[in-house]
Parts: C-alpha cells; structure tokens; sequence
C-alpha cells in the first residue's frame, strides 16, 4: 500500500525516483524562470506535497530496513539451529521473530494480547501473524538483492523532495554508512568504488545532518562522521569531502567530540592529522577554555603521535593565549602532584613490578617503570618530596646499583643475588609507604603543591564550567588544606573558589583513567536530551543525575563533587549506629555460621544466604528516608524520585553493561531522593568476566535496594519508569549505539582487564590494583 501510494504520488507530480536530480533541476530552473519573471505563483501547496511525498519515501526506506533486519535475523537463527541440530529454524515454518512482530502489530493497533485468550483465538493470531511473517518473506524476496539499493533510493529520493528534512539526510547517510561496514566486514581491503558510492556520500549526509539537526541530535551525527572520516582516512576524496564543508560544522559542534577526535590522532595520513590539527587549533582559538585539560591529558600520554600532535596545537595557542596555556599546564601538573604523592607514587610502582617478578618472572618491565620514579627522586621540587628523598633515597639508591648490576649483563648471564639484595631495600621502603599513605589525613598545599596557592586570578576557567553561552567563571584561588578520604584509593576533597564567588569542591581520584568515566557522563547528557523530548519522561522529570569529569592524565582526574548526598552505605551505617546495631549484622551471621565461608559447598552457602534473609529486615535504607523526611509530603516525594531515578540507571546500566555496583558507589541525595551513580570504569561486563566474585546481573536490585518502593515494589513506578526509559532508548537505538561505538577507539585501562584474562598477566599497574 505505501509502495503504490509513494508510485501514484510520484507519477502525478514527475517525480522519477530512478533520476531524483532531474526533478531537483526542474523544480529549481521553475523557481528561477518564475523570479526572473516576477511571476506571482505560490509554490507553498507544491512544497506541502513534496515534504509529504519525502515522508513517504522515507517511511518505505524504513519499513523495507525493517524487513531486511528481520530476514537476516532470521537467516542467522536459521543457521544456528542447523548447526546445533532441531530447532525453531530447522523444525517449524513460523520465524524466530514472529512473536515479537506480533506483539507489535497488537501495539500499533491499540489492542493487548491477554494471558487468559481462548485456544480459538490464540490459533487465529498465531494464523494471522504467520501469514504476516510469510509476506514479509514474500516481500524480502520479491525485493531479491536489490533491497539495499532500493532503500539508498527511497532515502535519496526523500532528501530531493525536501532538501531540509534533518531525517531525510540522517537515514541516507546512515545507510551509506551501513553499506560501508557491511562490504570492510566481507572483505579484507576497501575497493575506491566503495568509498566513491558509500563512504563519500556518508561523509555529505552526516554533515547536511548535522546542519539540520536539534541539540539532542548532533552528537550521533558528529561521532559517526568521524567514524567515516578516520576509518577511511586514506582515501583523499573523503578527506576533501570533509576539508570541503569544515566551515559548515560550528565549532560548538566539534567541541562535543573533542575526546573522540584526540583518540584518533595516531591515524598515519598526513593530510587528516593536518585538518585535525586546524580544528583543534580553531577551537582553542574562540574556546580555549573547552579544550586546554583535553590537549595536555593527550601531551602526557604514551603514544608518540598523541604527544606530538598535542604539542604543536598548544605551541599554536601559546603565541594566541600564552597565559591560559601557561595555567593550565601549572594547574594540571600541581593536580596531579597533589593527587600521586611520592609514597603513593613508590608503593604502586613496588608492588607491580613485584608481582611482575615474583609471579610472572618479568623483571625487564621495571626498566620501563621505575627510571622516571629515580629521576624525580634526584630533583624534588617541594618540601614534602625532599622530606621522601631524605628519608628513602639512600634505600632506592642502593637497590638501583644493584639493578644496574642485574641488568648488566645478558638475560642468560644475569646473577639473581643482585635482584634479591634489591628487593631487600624496597620491600623496606614499600612497607614504609604503605604505612605512610595509611596515616593520611590533610594535604596542606604549601609543602605539597606551593604554585598552586600563588594562582590567583586566573584566566583559566574552573574545571568543568565552562559553557560557550553563559560567563566564564574563572579560577580565583585553591583552598590551602585538601581532605584525604579514608579508602582504598584515597581519593582527595580539593575546594576551587570562583571569580563568581562561589566555592566548587571536585574529588581528586589517581589510580584511575577517567576519561571511560567522561564518555559516559557524554553518553549521559545523550539519553537525558532524549528522556527530556519524549512525552511519557518529560512529564516525570526523568533525567540521569551527571557531574562533570575532567582527566588530567592517564590516570589522575578531577570529579566534580555532586553536594548533598551520601552514598547508601554511609546512610545505613549511620542508621544502624543510631540504633545501636552492628554495621555488619549480615557479615557476622555468617561468620557464627561458618569463619571459612570458601570452604562450604554450593548448597550449604545457599542455606547459610537463607538464613540469614529469613532472620533480618532489611529495611534500614526504607526506615532512614522515612525518619529524614520532615513530612509525609516529602518522604511522597522522595520515595518517588528514588524509584524514578533508579529504574532510569538500572536500564541505562544494563544497555551500558554497568559492574561494580556495590551501596558506596549508589549515592542517595539528603533533600530530592534521587540516586547518583558513581565510579563508572567497570563497564561492558567486565565485571561479570572477574574470576572472583563476577556480577553476573543486569543491575543491582536486591531488598534492601527495592524496600524503600514500598508496597508497589517494582511492580508500581519502577517498571513503568524502567519500560519507558527502555522504549526511548530504543526508539533513538542509532544514536545511543553512535556513541557507544565510539568507546572502541578509546585506549581505556580498563579494556585492558580482558588481555590481562587471555594473556595471563597484568595490562598496567592501573589494571592490576583494580582488578586484583
């Protein structure tokens, strides 16, 4: 029906859809003739017809997607069940996907299949949908192997009858993308033909997109015309193709895929490093306060390119703006310095290489480590480094001479008494530091980071502030004292004071890669524009709560500090405590039922789980948001933003493959309910590969989670907001899955955790000490 409708529409107004630019010519050359003339003739009625013909075609280019997806699911299903023996595909002439496009169909026509039908009326829909699902292979087909090119037609026909649909030129240059990745996933090299019929004009539709396109649209649009651009950076006709219309693209656009862009600097063609760089350089010239961070995390990378090209953008900027280069670069490296002290710096490097050693006989890996430990160790820059090097130099200079002697000579030849006499002195010293790092409390800046207590009056911009359409709020000054939290990594509590007046507090955090952290809060800011333009979400103010995330290396960044809120472990412990009950009631059941709990069987770990459940509430975190509400209105509220939030998290973690989510990474806020989820580097199940105790769950939704939803539990606002939250993401799935592919390029610490699997051995130190 919609392909006659779109023939009869076409013919009646010339349209060939075999040669949409001769209808383009003829309607421009109309336009022209009838301005020369002066002609009085309204071309709005024909502009309607042409707008709803490009709606048409684009809804047939859609359905016929839908059609080729569903057969090629079906064709894999197929293959499966044949190599696995009898199946649905092997034994049975309904398709795998005939419920689900059933369900549909029901849905689209505002009707619901109920649980309690008839037999009659379960054979009818089961004899309707199977001759639904015969003429959708009917149709598939009929189309034969021309199915591609009739969905790049109907798509390119669209973008000619309205040359100003955004989803017009989004679809056309998505399907040229797809092609693209289809033909490099079947062959070996890309032919030029390719490139001229797909990867060419893909480049040209991303970018008429992008020029079309909403806020909540750009960034998909952005990170696959990179995509292109990157993996086709070879070929100069898609160089140009994108040197060509560079003045199209704002700036602003850019600046959300800076991350992405600087990732990618490695690529071997000169003609893309060079347009990369003049992109960079436009940015920092109009933005520099959106890019100085990014440009010096990529400075201190190990990538040779990285480095280079970085450098060159920022020797640009420093003859535009040598002060805010200036700054920063202070700024960042008195960051870190504060964040990685020497003992800190000592301890992680000891017991990495040692483990190397010990366990993995790698002792060569310590030349790559620990000569830049040595180096800053002869030139201490504060009073707190001279005091280190005062009390371990001797210690680390003694068992440096004896690795010299051990690295002297051969592998074949190496004497193992000189590594063991060094391992002597910095066993002494690790043992030292651990000590040392223990006993942290406060930094004071003046003996830690002394530079930093003389910046005052920046030109720099305060972390993660900065917004192109409101006032820059510049660095006034940096607190004096920096709080150590009491945890595994020891994070710091820093407070910047604003030329707004305003204080900010950030967490520093090293012993991480925060730039995973800084995609996802990207990701974030996606969804909520999606959840913010969709009825049944906007309505309920659902919205992923997000801070800001700004690397200062490979491993140091600052997190900016979400105010008022406490995770939900602290929230139960303060609760127990004011009742007088143990922090760990659950723990020491256990522990009464058995003190080797590794040693119980499978069954009798069960049986202990049960009972412990049958003999605890559980209802700490439900009973400490009803105390802390100061009325049954708020307690309402919060109860219902809690609910909201978490099943909002729950689903985006589950797309995100979120892990490691125990109570201190969920933080509760004291006055809206809301839950914000914190340390996001655990993601694409990495958790669920742990050799101990792997997350094999899509979320955490345990009782002490689900108590405080009250009597609905998460049958009531918890899975109506999780299904919504889920029909968006699907509904916008090209976008999310644009963003996510961009994460492949990203050299992340914690993909390494699955080499360090197969390899059998540590990635990084960083790997290591997460993951261990």
């Amino acid at each position: 029906m919609l392909e006659m409708f779109t023939k009869n529409y076409s013919e009646k107004i010339g349209f060939d859809m075999q040669n949409p630019d001769a209808f383009a010519d003829h309607v421009y050359a109309c336009e022209l003739e009838s301005n020369n003339n002066n002609a009085d003739y309204d071309y709005s009625e024909a502009a309607r017809t042409h707008r709803l013909l490009s709606r048409f075609y684009s809804r047939q280019a859609e359905w016929l997607v839908d059609i080729e997806q569903s057969w090629m699911l079906e064709e894999e299903a197929r293959n499966k069940a044949t190599l696995g023996g009898a199946g649905i595909g092997a034994t049975s002439d309904m398709p795998t996907y005939l419920a689900d496009y059933q369900q549909n169909q029901c849905t689209i026509n505002g009707f619901k299949t109920s649980t309690n039908n008839t037999a009659d009326n379960m054979t009818s829909s089961n004899q309707r949908a199977t001759q639904a699902a015969k003429d959708m292979e009917f149709l598939y087909r009929l189309k034969g192997e021309n199915i591609s090119e009739r969905i790049l037609e109907s798509n390119r026909a669209a973008t000619v009858l309205d040359h100003m649909s955004y989803k017009a030129w989004h679809n056309l240059a998505v399907r040229h993308y797809t092609e693209s990745q289809r033909y490099d996933a079947e062959h070996t090299s890309t032919s030029k033909d390719v490139v001229e019929k797909h990867a060419v004009p893909a480049v040209h539709g991303f970018i008429r997109a992008i020029q079309l396109s909403m806020g909540h649209t750009s960034l998909q649009d952005m990170l696959r015309l990179l995509t292109v651009w990157f993996n086709y950076a070879q070929f100069d006709q898609v160089v140009q193709a994108v040197q060509s219309e560079l003045k199209s693209i704002s700036l602003r656009m850019w600046m959300q895929v800076i991350p992405q862009i600087l990732a990618r600097t490695h690529i071997k063609h000169q003609k893309t490093i060079d347009l990369i760089k003049h992109i960079l350089t436009e940015i920092g010239k109009f933005h520099p306060n959106a890019i100085m961070f990014s440009l010096y995390v990529a400075a201190r990378s190990d990538h040779p390119d990285r480095i280079k090209l970085s450098k060159e953008v920022l020797a640009s900027l420093h003859e535009l703006t040598p002060e805010l280069v200036e700054e920063t670069e202070v700024v960042s490296r008195e960051l870190i310095r504060v964040t990685l002290l020497f003992p800190e710096m000592w301890h992680d490097a000891l017991d990495y290489t040692s483990k190397l050693y010990y366990n993995f006989d790698n002792a060569d890996e310590m030349l790559r480590i620990l000569p830049p430990l040595y180096d800053r160790l002869r030139n201490p820059e504060t009073l707190r480094e001279i005091h280190f090097a005062q009390l371990f130099g001797n210690m680390l200079m003694t068992a440096e001479q004896y690795l010299r002697k051990y690295f002297s000579v051969d592998k074949a030849y190496r004497d193992e008494s000189y590594m063991h006499q060094a391992w002597k002195y910095f066993s002494k010293v690790f043992y030292e530091c651990g000590k040392m790092i223990q006993d942290f409390q406060h930094i004071m800046l003046d003996n830690t980071a002394p530079l930093l207590l003389e910046c005052r009056n920046m030109h720099l911009a305060v972390p993660g502030t900065y917004d192109p359409d409101r006032e820059v709020v510049h660095i006034d000054s940096f607190d004096p004292m920096v709080r150590v939290y009491d945890s595994k990594q020891h994070p710091r509590s820093m407070n910047i004071y604003g030329s707004d007046g305003n204080k900010y507090t950030f967490v520093l955090k090293g012993h991480e890669d925060l730039r995973q952290d800084e995609r996802v809060m990207q990701l974030f800011g996606l969804i909520n524009s999606f959840l913010a333009i969709d009825d049944k979400t906007s309505q309920r103010s659902l919205a992923i709560e997000r801070y800001p995330v700004i690397p200062l290396s490979s491993n140091v960044g600052l997190i900016g500090f979400y105010p008022n809120c406490d995770s939900i472990t602290d929230v139960i412990r303060y609760y127990r405590e004011s009742h007088q009950r143990s922090v760990h009631e659950e723990n020491q059941m256990l522990h009464d039922i058995s003190t080797d709990w590794k040693s119980l069987s499978s069954l009798e770990r069960i049986e202990s789980f049960e009972y412990v459940i049958e003999r605890t509430a559980c209802d700490d975190l439900q009973q400490a948001m009803w105390y802390n509400s100061p009325n049954a209105e708020t307690w309402l509220e919060r109860r219902t933003n809690y609910t909201r939030s978490l099943a909002v998290m729950s689903i985006v973690g589950y797309i995100l493959g979120l892990g490691d989510r125990h109570l201190t990474n969920i933080l509760l806020h004291s006055t809206n309910g809301k839950v914000v989820h914190i340390d996001l580097g655990d993601c694409f199940e990495l958790a669920a590969q742990r050799d101990e105790y792997p997350e094999t769950v899509p979320f955490r939704l345990t009782r002490m989670v689900t108590m405080p939803m009250e009597v609905s539990n998460i049958e009531g606002a918890f899975k109506y907001t999780a299904h919504h939250t889920m029909r968006v993401l699907r509904s916008h799935r090209d976008s999310v899955m644009a963003v996510l592919e961009a994460f492949v390029f990203d050299p992340l610490v914690s993909w390494l955790y699955t080499q360090e699997k197969d390899n059998k051995t540590p990635a990084t130190s960083v790997a290591h000490s997460k993951h261990s």
